[in-house]
């Protein structure tokens, strides 16, 4: 057990009952050893969390249980927020955002993530710039000495995939090698057990950025991957972007056939959710990028396939 997460939940807890903290620690630990539970510098002894337990009147196994089902609400509630700010839902960052404000964040990496949360919604509504975005986030993972470990958590991923769009060749090559090498070899990945969301925006950012350096092979690789969890998982999270992308790369390889399929399903996803404005959105890239009227497409793909 984490003891930094575990005492940031006791305070949370202590603050709650409205305990000083030298009432808290007296008579079980100094003030001193507290702080170094704190700052992670040690584990805490059972023993010690059944005193911390009995200082908050709750039985230490349901303290525990309070414990992780926090880190777990917690996780869903910044997946969410991160997942509003990186399709620009307006309506419901600030909620979120305040929803988070009012308690203390217990995982010390999930900090990690809400300020780098926090960084895209400043780049995204212009509160910064690009570059004070880009250098915010290479300071957020110390970047670029981060490459040199063997080992990546999957938010260390995902906060470095976010890098591909502000990095310039040969650097940005360099770190899309790394991170294909990652998922080739997924097991220096380590989940948090929470990727859906994660995982699928780490994936769309690779296919895209191999089409940009025209890979076009890889960006269909990323899709089918992308794909292959969602259905695993069985959510279709980013569908919309991997069909396109697909289409994107088939099309560019002059594999018609798979393009129109990937396009069309595309059309589906999009229709399936009935987003409007995504639906908008798409189909303004994709006339633009094809040539082509998207709803005649599908009229022509429909005649085409169905008997």
């Amino acid at each position: 057990m984490n003891s930094m997460e575990l005492s940031n939940y006791l305070e949370k807890i202590r603050y709650g009952r409205k305990l000083t903290q030298e009432d808290f620690v007296d008579g079980v630990v100094s003030l001193r050893q507290y702080q170094r539970y704190r700052s992670g510098e040690c584990e805490i002894p059972y023993e010690k969390i059944e005193a911390f337990a009995n200082k908050l009147g709750i039985p230490s196994r349901k303290l525990i249980n309070q414990f992780e089902q926090a880190k777990n609400i917690q996780a869903k509630l910044l997946n969410q927020f991160y997942n509003a700010v990186a399709n620009r839902d307006y309506e419901n960052i600030q909620d979120l955002k305040n929803e988070i404000a009012k308690d203390v964040i217990i995982d010390e990496e999930k900090k990690t993530y809400f300020n780098h949360a926090l960084i895209l919604d400043d780049f995204i509504q212009k509160r910064i710039s690009e570059d004070e975005a880009f250098e915010k986030t290479m300071n957020l993972i110390d970047y670029p000495e981060i490459l040199k470990q063997d080992y990546f958590t999957d938010i260390e991923v995902l906060i470095l995939s976010s890098l591909l769009n502000y990095l310039k060749l040969p650097r940005r090559n360099t770190l899309l090698q790394r991170l294909t090498d990652l998922f080739d070899n997924e097991s220096s990945i380590m989940s948090g057990g929470y990727d859906d969301v994660m995982h699928a925006l780490i994936l769309m950012r690779l296919s895209k950025s191999h089409g940009i350096v025209k890979n076009f092979s890889e960006v269909i690789r990323f899709c089918d991957l992308g794909i292959s969890k969602g259905m695993e998982r069985k959510t279709y999270h980013l569908w919309e972007y991997f069909y396109y992308y697909k289409a994107l790369a088939y099309f560019r390889l002059e594999d018609y056939v798979n393009y129109e399929d990937s396009l069309f399903r595309c059309y589906n996803v999009l229709h399936m959710e009935g987003n409007k404005k995504k639906i908008e959105l798409f189909t303004g890239y994709i006339e633009k990028d094809f040539n082509i009227n998207f709803h005649n497409f599908v009229l022509n793909y429909l005649k085409k396939h169905v008997v």
